[in-house]
């Protein structure tokens, strides 16, 4: 494991993705996981057309197919157990034509179920409809999510044991070659707290004697009720792992996870490391869907570095964020083949077209491969000798990547043959501070002369402006450098200055031009306000020292608010001026006394690595509205 580990390390650190990253995207990987989510809305209603698109993957040398056959609380195919997806009354079962025809050509095929999440805003789901008692329930108590999903609350057994017989049925049924996981995890935890059923609030207090809903998330108490619902989870993976191979011992599991191991556990209660320690997963699919390569890469490596070689690894690339530019596509399957991953998953079928089937079959998919979970010691010993003809043709990096990925393999098959107890989880990555600092509020008052946003905090209207420090890091440590904020407000707009001091000025990053692109990874502020003051959904807006701008609402980028910003760098550091106007927030123009919850913050690139500095320290993620400061407008 530690060869391979250190090649892993060796390789990143080169790693180009520019013009080295090329060899990457077009070499033949040989042994290789290339899935395709096929989403509901893109099976064909007919046995012919089902061929005809399975046929259309193989030209592509795609190797295993994911038909999403459970999901919104519906199946797509006839059973007893639940009622059929209102798109799929009176079409074919679509199972036997896809599962016929995928494995006569050498392709498999890995149902995708949803697991705890089965409806949404304009759908109970037929589970809810049957069981209205098993929905689960925000911390408020409401059922549907801030993200418009519908959950089953999973202490309750009843719906484990309905969800268990479900998958059960479907691997009995059908000549699966393994089953997908999703929805695997509990809603976001962020803005609003999920999980909190009358179930599990009563099993909850008979354990730990608190009320979940009156838990401080800054205490101890925290930490149990993190490890409460994670253990709802772990365990139901478990039991679908235990069950799937006692009926058919060679097929596999799989299961869509959050792209990051810590923030998957910290907001979704989702430790698919630990399923890897217990090999309760063949293959994990992180969505690591980004338009950034960076962070894809980074990404990735924490992926690959989180789970070692105790499964395999195999990133999901969003086709539904590159749909019009398939080369990054390729891209990012060169970035994950420097990386040493197992594949990769493409999500999905209605974003697959002609142009991304021709950028695949041209480049890095022009040869087919073989899937590394079937006879992975042979496979192991067929990228030893094509290392071996590497070395002897002269290329020594791919000679070092196909021994890295030979040992990979190799340490997999041995881990997955060990006979190793039960890993217990570690510790949730939640920071429970010893003194919390208390949540700052300011007075701001109206401007008297009208600001202009040219990047200059000069204007008259500033003077009278409140002036507050961002004085800390988001774990409570003392901010690195220093940043002042100014705020103010007129009849139409809030104002928002930041002065932010950066000795290693020459170094300050800005390569983000695109509205929406990631502006956070370049030194860059960040706005995150609620104009309710209710710390239940809020807007967040970024901007780097060019201007570009990006915002959403909570987790929604599709929100653009009409708003201002301009910076002005200079040896000192940076000036960045912001006017957002009332109504952009749904906001009437506040009276004296109003008040609002507002966090800002500044991200910081010049030493090499990300350092974060805000006003109100949120011990955790800066998407935590009850974390915020207050604003009173005087």
């Amino acid at each position: 494991m530690l060869k391979w580990i250190v090649a892993l390390l060796a390789i990143a650190a080169g790693a180009a993705f520019g013009s080295e990253g090329v060899i990457y995207e077009q070499v033949n990987p040989l042994v290789e996981v290339r899935a395709v989510w096929v989403n509901s809305d893109a099976i064909p209603k007919t046995d012919a057309g089902i061929r005809d698109l399975v046929r259309s993957y193989h030209k592509a040398n795609i190797n295993v197919l994911m038909p999403e056959v459970i999901a919104r609380g519906y199946v797509a195919y006839p059973t007893k157990l639940l009622a059929r997806d209102p798109r799929f009354v009176g079409a074919v079962d679509p199972l036997p034509p896809m599962i016929d025809e995928a494995h006569k050509l050498g392709m498999e095929v890995h149902p995708w179920v949803w697991v705890f999440r089965v409806g949404y805003t304009k759908d109970r789901g037929a589970i809810l409809t049957a069981h209205p008692d098993w929905a689960n329930q925000s911390k408020y108590g409401e059922e549907l999510s801030p993200n418009g999903g519908l959950w089953i609350d999973p202490t309750i057994p009843e719906a484990r044991d309905f969800l268990a017989s479900l998958f059960a049925e479907l691997v009995n049924n059908y000549e699966v070659d393994g089953i997908h996981l999703d929805y695997i995890r509990y809603e976001v935890e962020s803005p609003i707290p999920y999980g909190y059923g009358q179930s599990a609030r009563s099993l909850f207090n008979k354990q730990y004697g608190i009320d979940p809903v009156n838990i401080d998330r800054l205490t101890l108490d925290q930490v149990f009720w993190n490890k409460f619902r994670e253990r709802q989870v772990n365990t139901f993976v478990q039991r679908i792992a235990l069950q799937t191979h006692a009926i058919k011992p060679e097929a596999k599991i799989s299961a869509a996870v959050g792209s990051s191991p810590d923030e998957a556990r910290m907001n979704l209660m989702q430790n698919w490391v630990n399923w890897a320690d217990n090999k309760w997963v063949d293959f994990l699919t992180p969505m690591a869907y980004t338009n950034n390569n960076t962070s894809f890469t980074r990404l990735v490596s924490q992926q690959q570095c989180a789970v070692k070689c105790k499964t395999l690894v195999v990133p999901g690339i969003g086709l539904h964020m590159q749909k019009d530019n398939p080369a990054q596509t390729v891209e990012q399957i060169g970035i994950t083949r420097e990386l040493l991953t197992s594949g990769q998953a493409l999500f999905a079928s209605s974003y697959f077209g002609e142009p991304q089937a021709s950028a695949l079959k041209s480049g890095p998919y022009a040869l087919p491969a073989s899937l590394p979970f079937r006879d992975t010691w042979e496979k192991s010993m067929l990228l030893c000798d094509r290392a071996v003809q590497a070395r002897k043709e002269g290329d020594r990096r791919l000679e070092t990547h196909f021994a890295a990925q030979s040992d990979a393999l190799a340490c997999y098959a041995q881990y997955r043959e060990q006979d190793t107890p039960y890993m217990p989880p570690t510790k949730p990555p939640l920071n429970i501070p010893e003194n919390v600092i208390p949540l700052p509020a300011v007075d701001i008052s109206k401007t008297a002369s009208p600001i202009t946003i040219d990047g200059n905090l000069d204007d008259p209207g500033w003077k009278s402006a409140a002036q507050i420090e961002l004085s800390y890091t988001p774990n409570g440590g003392p901010a690195p450098v220093r940043t002042t904020a100014l705020l103010t407000y007129d009849d139409t707009n809030v104002y928002i200055g930041f002065n932010a001091t950066e000795p290693l000025a020459d170094k300050i990053k800005a390569t983000v031009t695109k509205r929406d692109g990631p502006t956070f990874y370049d030194d860059s502020v960040e706005v995150f306000v609620d104009p309710t003051d209710q710390r239940r959904t809020y807007y967040h807006l970024s901007t780097n020292t060019l201007g570009t701008m990006f915002d959403q609402k909570v987790f929604n980028p599709g929100w653009n608010g009409n708003w201002q910003t301009m910076s002005r760098v200079s040896a000192q550091g940076y000036t960045t001026e912001i006017a957002i106007p009332f109504k952009t927030l749904g906001a009437n123009s506040p009276t004296p006394g109003t008040k609002w919850a507002l966090n800002l913050t500044r991200n910081r690139t010049t030493t090499g690595t990300v350092e974060y500095i805000t006003w109100a320290v949120p011990y955790g993620s800066f998407h935590s509205p009850d974390r915020f400061g207050t604003v009173v407008f005087r």
